[in-house]
C-alpha cells in the first residue's frame, strides 16, 4: 500500500434502528453511505442491523449473521460505489458462538471484523467477548476499532495508539448512567475526549438515538482531535443525523507536546503493572 494521505473526510451517522428488523436496517444504513459519497470513512453504530435491547436466546440468533454475510455484502456495495470505507456493527454468529462485533469494510469487501472486547451489563448473556485490538491499514492512515464500553478501559486506546494508529472508530450504543448527570455531553463525550487528548489520536463515535423497550440512548455522535476538541458534533441527542470533517491525520501521527514530553515515550509500565 502506498503512503497514507494526510487528509481523510470522517463521517459518523447517528441512526434510529427499528429492534429485529433486520432487513430494513441492513438498508437504511446501506442508503447512510451512499448518502455521503466524498467520505473516506463511513462510521456506524453499533448493532446498526439489529437494535440492542435482546431479551431471549431466539432473538439474538434471528438477527445474528456471519462476518462475511447480507449486511457486509450490503455495506461493501454501497462502499464501492463511494469509495468509503465503513465501520459498523453487528451481531456475528461464527459457529456457534455469538459476538457484538464491528464490520471494517472497503470498497473491495471485508477488511477485518472487530469483536467487542469489553462486553456491557445484558450483552454477556448473549455475546462472547473478543481477544484482540486491531491495527487495520488504510488509503488514508491505521485505524482502529472499539465499540461502546471499550472507551471506558484506558489500556485500549493506549494499545491502539503504540500500535500506530492514527483515527479510532467506534460504533456504540450510549445509555444513561446513573446516578442523574447534569444536562451536557453524556459521559460517553468525555471518554471519547479524554481518549484522544491522551493519546494524540483521533475519535470517530457513531451513536444510536430513540427509545427500545424502555431505554432511551444518548445519541451525541462526535468526532474529538488530537487535542480532544470535538470537531464534529456531539450532534443532538435525538433523531437520525449525520456529522462530516475532513481529519488531518498528520496531527495523530506527532505524539510530542513539549521538547520535553512525549504522549507514548514517557510512560512507565513498568509502574503499572498487570492486577
Amino acid at each position: 500500500m502506498s503512503a497514507p494521505a494526510a487528509d481523510a473526510r470522517v463521517t459518523v451517522v447517528q441512526t434510529v434502528p427499528e429492534f429485529g428488523a433486520v432487513e430494513a436496517n441492513r438498508r437504511a444504513t446501506a442508503e447512510a453511505i451512499r448518502a455521503h459519497p466524498d467520505a473516506d470513512l463511513v462510521v456506524l453504530p453499533e448493532l446498526a442491523s439489529s437494535g440492542y435491547a435482546f431479551e431471549s436466546r431466539a432473538e439474538v440468533d434471528a438477527a445474528a449473521e456471519p462476518a462475511a454475510g447480507p449486511t457486509a455484502a450490503a455495506w461493501a456495495d454501497a462502499a464501492a460505489e463511494t469509495g468509503a470505507w465503513v465501520v459498523g456493527g453487528i451481531p456475528e454468529r461464527d459457529g456457534t458462538a455469538t459476538y457484538n462485533s464491528a464490520l471494517i469494510v472497503s470498497p473491495e469487501g471485508v477488511e477485518g471484523v472487530y469483536r467487542k472486547v469489553h462486553p456491557w451489563n445484558e450483552e454477556k448473556r448473549w455475546f462472547e467477548p473478543g481477544d484482540r485490538l486491531p491495527a487495520v491499514e488504510t488509503p488514508f492512515g491505521t485505524l482502529g476499532v472499539q465499540i461502546c464500553n471499550d472507551l471506558w478501559f484506558p489500556e485500549a486506546t493506549v494499545s491502539q495508539a503504540l500500535a500506530g494508529v492514527d483515527l479510532v472508530a467506534v460504533p456504540t450504543n450510549w445509555v444513561p448512567e446513573p446516578p442523574e448527570r447534569p444536562a451536557g455531553w453524556t459521559m460517553g463525550v468525555h471518554q471519547a475526549v479524554a481518549a484522544a487528548n491522551a493519546n494524540r489520536v483521533f475519535v470517530a463515535c457513531a451513536d444510536r438515538a430513540g427509545t427500545e423497550r424502555g431505554i432511551t440512548f444518548e445519541g451525541q455522535s462526535v468526532v474529538v482531535d488530537p487535542d480532544g476538541v470535538p470537531v464534529a458534533g456531539p450532534l443532538p441527542d435525538a433523531g437520525s443525523h449525520a456529522a462530516t470533517v475532513e481529519c488531518d491525520l498528520r496531527r495523530a501521527r506527532e505524539k510530542t507536546l513539549t521538547e520535553r514530553d512525549h504522549v507514548l515515550a514517557d510512560r512507565r509500565p513498568e509502574l503499572y503493572g498487570s492486577r
